[in-house]
């Protein structure tokens, strides 16, 4: 595999708690060691006889599989109720003990998790995969995951969190949810997670202007892409350039050439998101301003009232009255629109993040693409003008907070932390072939063939789609900007950029006053 572009990760921090020692119990000893288990051993009876407590079994757990993971001469414990005799474990001292059991309950703890990405199913194996693992080092731990879409979800979460009850522990959160941050409803993750360990702009995002701390925990990052269709393509004669990048008069040809025959310029549509519709502005955007503007203009730090600004939302117009979007765009779901471009070949063309695997990288009978069938690449293409074509949107994935009703705060907070380990970066870029927000070694930390074929996937299927990846974009410079803005802003961008504009509801002046009128202060 040519594999996979953004690496990212993070070092493991478990817990688990010391409840007070009873007086009778023996003195803790002061330096770890190795064990071999005998007849007659078990777990918390280790922990009573060397740390002075046998509910501090968790810490045994989590020192020998640290080790087993780089010495395969100790023991893997996969259940703490079943160890074998001849086993090589290790018991911590006292003070290493401590530093994994710090102040977690040691009673049965259970931890409610909601989770986007219903619908994705390699999303939902890696996250269920985090969960077991970290329920194996940590017996007392239940995590509970639910999934769901993200609609209903930012429902519920908004009803229980206002109501004061009945939320969950952990949620999905994204960046542009601000009022759950200003209402208080999440914890900060400033001091929780390593972020050495993560690519830099992740501690930028879930941080917002004039509120202290950092709200959001990534695994997934992205890129924007646009994705071809190529049988379209050879049928109406369209040739991509040399650089893979179209210029205005070429893209604006192409979408002519695709509905004169039928097809909708692109398969983007806004049945159940407020954001799908706006990246081919966005995505526009980008090589006509630079990242450095884009970035304010997205903030609604500055004006949208520029020369640069109108020409691309003008050529939007043009792409629109040339038949960009398709004539279902105000029905089709994000679902739903990714099988009319790889399945129904509806469509030329669809801008979308590179986490359009979750969704078309499954079962052809889930609504998955057919694994045999190769779209292609374009880089963005080019207003009149524009300064910057070598430019690659970046940025995240719907990440995870932590809910301020959570009765084991600590603990959720482990979890995201424990998820953050290297292993687990490239285990999400293997099976959901998109990019992570966390650092790892290909060498050491990628998964083998055989958890993967455990895990129901097959190493190598979608190569072909990292080839294509690596040839167009690889070149490029990935850009990423702070996502954050205040809430009356984002909503004037779905009104007039994802909603009005390509519809024809409203026209460029009007798109301009909008977004102007709504600037974050």
């Amino acid at each position: 595999m040519s594999k996979k572009l953004l690496n990212l990760l993070l070092v493991v921090m478990m817990l688990a708690v010391l409840v007070p020692t009873a007086l009778a119990a023996p003195p803790a000893q002061e330096g770890g060691q190795d064990y071999v288990v005998v007849a007659d051993d078990w777990l918390s009876k280790l922990a009573d006889k060397y740390l002075g407590n046998p509910m501090a079994y968790p810490a045994i757990v989590n020192y020998t599989n640290r080790k087993s993971d780089e010495d395969a001469s100790y023991a893997k414990i996969d259940d703490p109720n079943l160890i074998e005799i001849g086993w090589k474990i290790y018991i911590p001292s006292a003070e290493e003990a401590a530093k994994v059991l710090g102040g977690a309950p040691t009673e049965a703890v259970t931890i409610k998790w909601w989770s986007h990405w219903a619908n994705e199913p390699s999303k939902v194996a890696v996250m269920e995969k985090i969960a077991a693992d970290y329920e194996a080092e940590h017996p007392n731990v239940d995590i509970e995951v639910v999934w769901w879409d993200k609609n209903p979800l930012r429902d519920v979460i908004r009803s229980t969190m206002t109501a004061g009850e009945g939320a969950p522990d952990i949620t999905t959160f994204d960046t542009s949810v601000i009022e759950w941050v200003e209402a208080g409803w999440l914890l900060d993750l400033t001091d929780v997670l390593p972020w050495e360990n993560f690519i830099a702009a992740a501690q930028e995002d879930g941080v917002y202007a004039g509120i202290e701390g950092m709200y959001k925990f990534n695994i997934g990052s992205k890129v924007d892409m646009v994705l071809y269709n190529p049988d379209i393509f050879a049928e109406l004669g369209i040739e991509v350039p040399d650089d893979f990048q179209f210029t205005q008069a070429e893209f604006t040809e192409v979408v002519q050439k695709c509905s004169a025959a039928g097809y909708a310029g692109v398969a983007n549509a806004i049945g159940n998101r407020p954001h799908t519709g706006r990246r081919v502005t966005e995505d526009l955007l980008v090589p006509a301003v630079g990242i450095e503007e884009f970035g304010k203009l997205l903030r609604g730090e500055t004006s949208w009232d520029t020369p640069e600004v109108r020409k691309v939302l003008e050529w939007v117009v043009e792409l629109r009255e040339a038949g960009m979007f398709p004539d279902v765009y105000a029905t089709l779901t994000i679902d739903e629109y990714h099988v009319y471009f790889h399945t129904q070949h509806a469509a030329c063309t669809l801008f979308n993040p590179t986490w359009y695997s979750g969704r078309a990288f499954k079962a052809v009978e889930e609504g998955g693409q057919d694994p045999n069938w190769h779209f292609g690449m374009l880089r963005y293409p080019l207003v009149d003008g524009a300064q910057y074509p070598n430019q690659l949107y970046g940025g995240f994935e719907s990440g995870y907070a932590v809910l301020s009703q959570t009765k084991y705060p600590e603990v959720a907070k482990d979890i995201l932390a424990f998820a953050s380990q290297p292993k687990y970066g490239a285990l999400w870029v293997a099976v959901t072939n998109s990019p992570t927000a966390i650092l790892y070694d290909q060498e050491t930390d990628w998964p083998s063939d055989e958890l993967l074929a455990e895990m129901g996937y097959e190493a190598g299927m979608w190569d072909w789609y990292w080839e294509e990846f690596n040839k167009v974009y690889g070149p490029m410079e990935v850009v990423v900007t702070n996502e954050g803005r205040c809430g009356d802003f984002n909503d004037a961008e779905v009104s007039a950029i994802n909603e009005g504009l390509p519809q024809g509801l409203i026209t460029v002046d009007e798109a301009i006053a909008m977004m102007d009128a709504a600037l974050c202060q």
